[in-house]
């Protein structure tokens, strides 16, 4: 369950980007559905699968910064 406070700051932010005014209700399930999206989609890289990666495309290790070395 959301807070309160998550509750009000979520409506305040859709109100904000969308123009549109959300009911509690609705916004409970509008501000569930996107963390479940986000649960969904989001996970972090290992930093053993990134070194894996830059072991496999160097070429790719300056897109991220000088101070990343090869392992």
């Amino acid at each position: 369950m959301l807070s309160d406070k998550a509750l009000q700051d979520f409506k305040r932010i859709f109100r904000e980007e969308k123009g549109a005014e959300l009911s509690d209700e609705e916004a409970i399930e509008e501000a569930i559905a996107l963390l479940t999206f986000y649960d969904t989609v989001y996970r972090p890289i290992k930093k053993e699968w990134l070194e894996q990666y830059f072991q496999a495309h160097p070429e790719e290790l300056n897109d991220y910064g000088s101070d990343r070395k090869h392992s």
